[in-house]
């Protein structure tokens, strides 16, 4: 029995597993966020490498230089067509669509990282740091291993503030400014915080020697040994 396309008449062939003749499977997966956000990231796996980036573009450079007028300007409107039909199609995926394909690209591209740093590598992103960078400083961080010296000075800038309360100086900053958000922290600060606040900003515990004298010495008999 002949089997036809469930998107149009075409014939299917008798190996056929998708339903659908090979123009409407591709056309189906390609306005599919998922699909797309998987082969994206392959994508970028493969340019990561140098050597496939070198020779990619080598491949290119012949490809253009060797083209004729004619293929260059069936490639220039075939360019233009496929514009106007991703554009159309983008518009066809939903909000739902589009943030669980977000967050299964997130679990792709951060698949090295625990999803209690993400947070942490988001920032540091968000901050201005580079996204290897980043990575570098929260592998660092996750195996307590030394922290590199761009993030060691902030930590140490921000060593008056105890760490259960960087979120409400964070806060605080955002709203009044950083001079003003220490001036208020600092003056909530308990006389432990402070004392921590100093241990970890490098202060040393340094024991206290006692400088009290001694009274004088008594024999059994209760008579100062001194006047004896």
């Amino acid at each position: 029995m002949t089997r036809t396309c469930m998107s149009c008449p075409n014939e299917l062939g008798p190996r056929n597993q998708t339903g659908r003749c090979k123009s409407c499977a591709t056309r189906k997966n390609n306005v599919d966020p998922l699909l797309a956000a998987k082969r994206h990231a392959g994508i970028r796996r493969r340019f990561e490498d140098p050597a496939y980036r070198e020779q990619h573009a080598a491949r290119c450079r012949v490809r253009n230089r060797n083209m004729s007028e004619e293929t260059r300007e069936q490639r220039r409107k075939h360019g233009l067509t496929l514009v106007g039909t991703l554009a159309k199609a983008s518009q066809q995926i939903t909000k739902e669509q589009r943030v669980a394909a977000g967050i299964k690209r997130s679990a792709t591209m951060l698949a090295w990282c625990p999803v209690e740093w993400r947070d942490k590598y988001r920032d540091l992103c968000k901050r201005g740091r580079r996204a290897a960078e980043a990575k570098r400083i929260v592998l660092d961080l996750i195996a307590a291993r030394s922290v590199p010296a761009p993030y060691a000075n902030q930590r140490k800038i921000l060593a008056w503030c105890p760490e259960s309360r960087r979120a409400e100086y964070t806060k605080l900053q955002k709203a009044l400014g950083a001079v003003e958000a220490r001036r208020i922290l600092e003056a909530d600060l308990s006389p432990f915080e402070r004392q921590m606040a100093r241990i970890n900003a490098g202060a040393q515990v340094v024991a206290v020697p006692d400088t009290r004298t001694g009274g004088p010495a008594y024999t059994l008999g209760g008579i100062a040994s001194g006047m004896l």
